[in-house]
């Protein structure tokens, strides 16, 4: 009667046998079949796809990481991914002897899934900025208000940058060796006690605790005074230039700012804040000779509307004078006292960059050592078949 009792039940099941789980064991079983369906990945890929050809096509640049590449939406979806490829690979392969070709490409999908963690990590965590200073100007690196532009993740915080950044002075016709590099910078980062100094220049960066310095653009600034009738030095500051090509492609320098690949010359409030500004003032600067500090400034000088200069209307002065040359004008003398070069440098902090081509390179040994397990395999079993051959 015993015998006939398992009879029935082994005739009841169904091949392949399906393990029998406990209740409380088949919630995390369901959990892994979800994340390892091959559904799941297909709409992933899908999704991802769609989101990197918006991010490309109708946003760009700093909005498509606002609005996509930065957004906790868009890296939970590659965390996502990496989750079911994950269990899609080790699922299979777990419990298995581990040979050199299985060894290969376990070292090849654990890159993969490290590479897309790091690429989520530094999405969230990244900065990017561009700074300018003037030589001998120190800025404050983990201050906002220190760079011209910036954009940074979700998670990043400006206590990273720590200390100051200097610009010593910009060198042109800096050479390393025999090669001419143009132009370099020297520069200073970091806090007290722990500085470093250094040249940028086009091939050249300085890094500092995971934060990269890169040249970017150099112009003129010129360092304006401004002083009572009774000459007395009232206020003094640096105003960055841009070039401007004239008809003649001569060049001269502006302030102002840079619309893409346009400059615009506009008034400024002068002195700056947070000091009382007492009108608006533009400068154009003709003919720099840095060797000699020489050239010639046309100042055009504007009446404030309400607190900032009103560059819309006309200058209600307009005058040409060499460097240190004195305008006396209303109560005020302006003068422009020296030329200084500015330079723009890009800060940039990636801390997800060194592990992605860590991972990549960990891909790589993984092809590697499984396409020489398989080359040694089928060498082995030629082998094989030609002793079989010879025996028989």
């Amino acid at each position: 009667m015993k015998t006939e009792h398992v009879s029935s039940e082994t005739e009841n099941e169904s091949y392949p046998v399906e393990p029998h789980y406990h209740p409380v064991h088949k919630i995390p079983r369901k959990i892994y079949n979800f994340f390892a369906s091959a559904k799941l990945a297909m709409a992933l890929l899908v999704v991802i796809l769609c989101c990197c050809l918006a991010g490309v096509t109708i946003w760009r640049g700093v909005a498509a990481g606002r609005v996509i590449f930065n957004t906790l939406w868009f890296n939970g979806l590659l965390v996502l991914l990496v989750i079911n490829v994950a269990c899609c690979f080790f699922g299979r392969i777990w419990g298995r002897r581990v040979t050199v070709i299985s060894f290969g490409m376990i070292l090849f999908h654990i890159s993969f899934v490290l590479m897309f963690l790091s690429i989520v990590y530094n999405s969230l965590f990244y900065f990017r900025g561009n700074i300018r200073l003037t030589e001998g100007e120190t800025l404050v690196s983990g201050d906002p208000n220190s760079y011209d532009i910036h954009e940074a993740g979700r998670f990043f915080s400006f206590s990273r940058l720590k200390g100051d950044t200097t610009l010593i002075r910009m060198h042109t016709d800096y050479k390393v060796g025999n090669e001419d590099k143009r132009a370099a910078y020297e520069i200073e980062v970091g806090e007290q006690g722990d500085k470093k100094d250094g040249f940028i220049y086009i091939t050249h960066k300085l890094s500092h605790h995971g934060v990269d310095y890169f040249n970017d653009r150099q112009g003129y600034s010129l360092l304006v005074t401004l002083g009572d009738k009774a000459g007395r030095e009232l206020y003094g500051g640096f105003i960055p230039l841009q070039s401007v090509q004239r008809s003649d492609k001569s060049y001269i320098y502006v302030s102002g700012y840079k619309e893409g690949d346009k400059v615009v010359a506009s008034a400024s409030n002068f002195p700056v804040e947070p000091e009382q500004p007492k009108f608006g003032l533009k400068v154009a600067l003709s003919k720099p000779k840095l060797d000699d500090r020489s050239g010639d400034v046309e100042f055009s000088v504007y009446r404030l509307s309400g607190k900032k200069a009103d560059g819309s209307e006309k200058p209600y002065l307009v005058v040409n004078k060499p460097l240190n040359q004195v305008v006396v004008f209303d109560e005020f003398q302006l003068a422009a006292r020296e030329v200084r070069y500015w330079v723009g440098m890009s800060v940039r902090y990636e801390p997800g960059k060194p592990i992605v081509l860590f991972s990549l390179c960990m891909g790589l040994a993984g092809m590697i050592i499984t396409t020489a397990g398989r080359i040694f395999r089928k060498g082995v079993r030629g082998q094989v078949v030609v002793q079989q051959s010879e025996t028989v």
